[in-house]
């Protein structure tokens, strides 16, 4: 029997959150044999795979390891390996609401080339999710954005596939939706497509990890605007001279911020303390990507 729809995840050493995922999909109002999980394992080290041996899935789900690659490959893979006619992207730390493969085969059966998007609400406590609540982090312009988005499998191959030029964290699907969208599809958003992603509050014992992050990011941003070399692409990235001039001028304040996190303690940041954690992640974000440009102009 045909699939209707493969599910495709990535996953890195969060084998906790991952299981929470993947018990949800497996509660999907959807009939089992028209569903698939293919889930690639990007070089985990935490037990991932002695986790998936213990689950009970009542459709088929294929357990691809490779070698720590980043998202790009991962995908790639876990396209290549879909034999779903419809292929949903979400991450690893996104709960799925009952009705989201329904909601999103009902719009690819109304519009046979589109991009649907569904609404990605943002919690920060699993134990409390109710009714869902909008928030502003909730909102997306993107084209296409792999926490919670569908398309045809033929149009990703004829797309190409995500760009293995990106191999740390960001941009990789902003990028790829451009060349979606230039093959004609359009973008549909339903909000009835609904999961929860699990963003927890910040503390001070992020920062490295949030940092590390936005290092990696500044790095994607870089090659993102190399291959969209145009005004709106150096916007969304912050890829202009105005902002670095910006970045400059502020940075005499990391000292500062840096106390104040620290008086905060490690209780969930707000207010100022917040203000200054994000502030001296960004800090890291362009100064990698200043690094990244000039190692660029070196070359």
């Amino acid at each position: 029997m045909a699939i209707k729809i493969s599910i495709q995840m990535c996953s890195y050493n969060r084998k906790d959150i991952l299981k929470k995922s993947l018990e949800a999909v497996f509660k999907v109002d959807f009939a089992p044999s028209d569903y698939e999980i293919v889930l690639v394992d990007d070089g985990s080290t935490d037990g991932t795979g002695e986790m998936i041996k213990s689950l009970n899935p009542p459709c088929r789900i294929k357990y691809m390891p490779q070698e720590h690659a980043g998202l790009s490959k991962g995908r790639n893979l876990g396209i290549r390996s879909a034999e779903g006619e419809v292929v949903l992207f979400i991450d690893d730390d996104i709960i799925a609401d009952r009705n989201l493969l329904k909601e999103h085969w009902a719009f690819h059966e109304q519009d046979a080339k589109c991009v649907v998007m569904g609404w990605v609400n943002h919690v920060d406590d699993l134990e409390k999710i109710q009714a869902p609540k909008f928030t502003h982090a909730d909102i997306s312009t993107s084209f296409f954005w792999t926490s919670n988005v569908s398309v045809r499998r033929k149009y990703l191959m004829e797309a190409g596939l995500f760009d293995e030029d990106f191999t740390e964290y960001g941009w990789e699907d902003i990028e790829f939706g451009h060349r979606l969208k230039r093959l004609g599809l359009t973008r549909k958003y339903n909000p009835k497509a609904l999961v929860y992603h699990f963003k927890k509050k910040w503390r001070a014992s992020d920062l490295p990890r949030l940092c590390k992050q936005a290092q990696s990011s500044g790095r994607s941003a870089v090659i993102y605007v190399s291959k969209r070399p145009c005004l709106s692409a150096r916007m969304s990235t912050g890829m202009f001279p105005l902002r670095f001039v910006m970045n400059d001028l502020m940075k005499p304040m990391a000292g500062i911020c840096a106390r104040i996190i620290k008086m905060a303690g490690d209780a969930p940041l707000s207010g100022l303390p917040l203000f200054c954690a994000r502030t001296l992640v960004s800090f890291d974000y362009f100064d990698s990507a200043r690094a990244s440009l000039a190692s660029k102009k070196a070359h």
